[in-house]
């Protein structure tokens, strides 16, 4: 009889199997059979462990959005941020396969798919409330809305890395197409915008606000009352 121990080791190793096929085949096209091929195990155990496919999947979406979701936490502090900086550098492959399984779960026009997105939206939301609260972000007037501008602009960099690399002229490398080059200038970059803002002063914002906050939507005009006597058009 397998330990607990055991037990656990055998579940994270057909997870992270799993994670991999999923990435870069294909939720459809991966096969609980070939998942087990990859962990070294048999079809049965995979079903032993999880129950269904279905059931893989949410595990290894539950698995990817812990790690995005620690990733995210340390990137509030300044010291932290420095250290997974330098952990992707000197470990890029260590990220490879959660990278191509977020890019392949995104591109997926699915309920898990869209699942996965509001998560990570979500998660973005407590990262900003929690950096908010420990005065490295400053207050924002749409929590919701930041969260979801911010969460968008860091999934899209995964989905178009290849074509960030090329414009950038900065080397493909791996399956991720996110080399050490491509993450000096991509993450410079971003945290210089949020840092500094874009915008020398608030006018474009001024201007907006004044159309998008005063303006109502197309549609929104409300209704004359309709005479409902009899008779009357």
């Amino acid at each position: 009889m397998r330990s607990v121990a055991d037990d656990l080791t055998t579940r994270a190793r057909i997870r992270d199997a799993a994670i991999v096929l999923f990435g870069r085949d294909g939720f459809s096209r991966a096969t609980i059979r070939s998942v087990a091929a990859q962990a070294g195990v048999s079809p049965g155990l995979v079903i032993h462990h999880f129950g269904s496919k279905a059931a893989l999947r949410e595990a290894c979406d539950q698995h990817v959005l812990r790690q995005t979701a620690g990733q995210g936490k340390e990137k509030t502090d300044p010291d932290a941020t420095r250290l997974l900086i330098q952990d992707y550098l000197d470990h890029p492959d260590h990220y490879a396969s959660e990278i191509t399984y977020i890019r392949r779960t995104l591109s997926d026009e699915s309920e898990a798919g869209d699942a996965f997105f509001d998560a990570v939206v979500s998660q973005t939301e407590d990262i900003l409330r929690s950096g908010i609260q420990a005065g490295t972000i400053r207050e924002v007037d749409d929590l919701r809305a930041v969260a979801v501008v911010i969460a968008s602009n860091s999934l899209s960099l995964l989905m178009l890395g290849r074509h960030a690399s090329r414009a950038l002229g900065a080397p493909v490398t791996g399956p991720h197409g996110i080399g050490p080059e491509m993450l000096r200038k991509l993450t410079l970059a971003a945290l210089d915008i949020y840092t500094h803002g874009l915008y020398a002063d608030t006018r474009f914002l001024d201007a907006a606000r004044e159309v998008l906050q005063t303006r109502k939507p197309e549609g929104s005009m409300p209704r004359e009352p309709r005479d409902s006597r009899p008779g009357v058009a």
